[in-house]
């Protein structure tokens, strides 16, 4: 039974009507953020989930962890619904920013020591400080840090502190939303390593929201593509990056810069992303797929691949060829 479990989830959000909308009593309009997502994750592994900036992979992660309800579909959260965020803090999420995720008042201690006492209210004030020192370890932050405020630390040393004041809960299921976005190179890996690190030490499960594939493709076990709010593929990662089968996972994977590649041989992803609003009756990747037919206007649902995995088109023998 896989751990965390998004049957059929759906989100939209209204758009804000002018005056003359609502006189007019024009219908009301919505943004299709998630569109009937079916998606497991299994325990103990690394499943990453990658797209372009507005695909709906953020707002996926927000339904996964409860602090977004879904319209539609529900999350099964270790064989139970899931209707908001989980009381016993075994899911916990790291935010893209960590510092307007941290309380700037507040000294990093005193941060965590709070996560501590409310999901382990027993524990005597000493006691949840020897916690603290644990977790900050466990993340490879020095004692000294607890005493310091949010300001006095670097962007990775910020990024370590969210993951360690997650891990105060300890947690099942860690989801990170694009938590090495905004970082150096350098420090990308660190914060890399340390999460694989956690997931083989502690078998922790971590659910990975990015758009770098160099960085999914090391992390990853499985990696789910989406394209706006939909699953267009979802495969082990070695057999995604080895021969992908949506015609959108290859742009992806073709559009990463690398020196051992001549920039005319690859192929970019053409035309415009469709309006996020329009509701179109098949493959939504149609418009910018160079192999779109007639037949890509019917509804595409998920097809089963060989040697695994699945993909959202009726061509997936010819793109893999």
């Amino acid at each position: 039974m896989p751990l965390l479990d998004f049957q059929k989830v759906e989100r939209r959000f209204p758009v804000k009507r002018s005056l003359a909308d609502m006189l007019a009593r024009r219908r009301q309009v919505y943004l299709h953020a998630v569109r009937g997502v079916d998606l497991t994750v299994q325990r103990g592994e690394i499943l990453g989930i990658v797209g372009e900036s507005g695909c709906g992979k953020s707002t996926l992660a927000r339904i996964g962890v409860g602090l977004q309800p879904s319209n539609g579909g529900q999350v099964i959260f270790d064989g139970k619904a899931l209707d908001g965020p989980d009381r016993t803090g075994r899911l916990q999420m790291v935010f893209q920013d960590p510092y307007s995720s941290l309380n700037p008042r507040m000294t990093i201690g005193a941060q965590l020591e709070e996560v501590v006492a409310h999901y382990r209210s027993g524990l005597s004030r000493a006691e949840r400080q020897v916690e603290v020192e644990r977790v900050l370890a466990e993340v490879s932050l020095v004692t000294e840090t607890a005493l310091k405020f949010p300001h006095a630390l670097s962007g990775g040393q910020r990024q370590r502190v969210s993951i360690a004041r997650a891990l105060c809960a300890d947690p099942q299921v860690l989801v990170a939303d694009e938590p090495v976005s905004a970082l150096d190179a350098s420090v990308q890996a660190q914060i890399i390593n340390l999460l694989k690190s956690l997931n083989r030490e502690k078998g922790l499960t971590i659910v990975f929201i990015s758009h770098d594939m160099n960085v999914v493709r090391y992390l990853c076990d499985r990696v789910a593509v989406m394209y706006l709010g939909e699953i267009v593929e979802l495969r082990d990662s070695a057999d995604l990056f080895a021969a992908p089968c949506h015609p959108y996972t290859r742009a992806l994977i073709a559009a990463v810069p690398d020196v051992r590649t001549s920039q005319a041989l690859r192929e970019p992803i053409t035309g415009e992303i469709p309006d996020p609003f329009a509701v179109l009756p098949g493959c939504r990747f149609a418009p910018r797929c160079p192999l779109a037919e007639a037949a890509c206007q019917s509804p595409q649902p998920m097809q089963p691949l060989e040697g695994g995995g699945l993909a959202r088109c009726w061509k997936t023998a010819r793109v893999r060829a």
